[in-house]
């Protein structure tokens, strides 16, 4: 993208900054329907760029599946919730405004992390539901396959069907070392690499 837009004369350097590690964070249950294991979870800012409605219509054509999507509440959360309940989705909750030891308490306990963002600048809260070793699904957009790499999953398209035969594939295959595999790759964004790596730029920089 910068290539492309910048025509930059030498190569970008990316230097990753860090999201944190919850797992040895107390948790606290959400206050939802649903047993733990069960539900699929979402966590962002709940802007129309998170392609929350792509979720929405996946759930509505997948009754059985159950949602939670947790975040900031807004004008726009608020319409999502109007459309839930005229649309009658009991397998989809909003939770607004939720605590670290909740958020911490949902990455544990999700059946997999759904992240189908259109544009994303960099994927906090997909790191920090890798650490979990939960499956994650990303979209294979901007700068989420770069966060994700090989560990995660990705969605190509957004159509109900599409994105729940992906989900479905992956999580029949879904196993202890791919499990391993999320929780190092999210570690691998910390901010002693990150650190190191802007002291290196900026004496290479010096010269």
């Amino acid at each position: 993208d910068l290539d492309r837009h910048l025509r930059l004369k030498q190569p970008a350097q990316v230097i990753y900054n860090e999201e944190r590690d919850l797992r040895a964070h107390e948790q606290a249950p959400l206050p939802i329907p649903f047993q733990p294991g069960e539900f699929f979870l979402h966590v962002s800012r709940m802007a129309p760029s998170k392609n929350i409605q792509a979720m929405i219509e996946l759930a509505a054509a997948w009754p059985e599946s159950r949602w939670v999507f947790a975040g900031g509440s807004s004008d726009y959360t608020a319409s999502l919730q109007a459309q839930l309940q005229t649309r009658g989705l009991r397998n989809v909750v909003l939770c607004l405004d939720i605590s670290d030891a909740q958020k911490a308490w949902a990455y544990a306990n999700c059946r997999a992390f759904v992240f189908p963002s259109l544009t994303e600048g960099f994927g906090l809260p997909p790191i920090e539901a890798m650490y979990f070793g939960r499956p994650t699904f990303l979209a294979r957009r901007t700068c989420l396959p770069e966060i994700g790499q090989q560990a995660a999953s990705y969605f190509d398209a957004f159509d109900p069907a599409s994105m729940r035969a992906t989900i479905e594939t992956s999580l029949s295959g879904f196993d202890e070392s791919q499990s391993r595999a999320l929780v190092a790759r999210a570690s691998h964004f910390r901010w002693e690499r990150c650190v190191d790596e802007h002291i290196a730029a900026y004496l290479a920089w010096a010269r």
